[in-house]
């Protein structure tokens, strides 16, 4: 992958990969934050089981 063209960002994924000793790349890095960003900005899902909205019921209650 090529330079990102900005200092800060090349310094904030360095400070990332250093932060995370299971990963390995800068690919590895790059994927991670985004999953992280999809995932809270909705457009990926959580990595939860859970019963749908409209699946819910009285018998589902704990």
């Amino acid at each position: 992958m090529t330079d990102l063209h900005d200092p800060r960002i090349e310094q904030a994924l360095n400070s990332f990969i250093n932060d995370h000793p299971e990963i390995d790349t800068r690919e590895q890095a790059i994927a991670a934050i985004l999953v992280n960003w999809f995932t809270s900005h909705g457009y990926l899902p959580h990595d939860q089981e859970g019963i749908r909205p409209e699946n819910l019921d009285a018998s589902n209650d704990d």
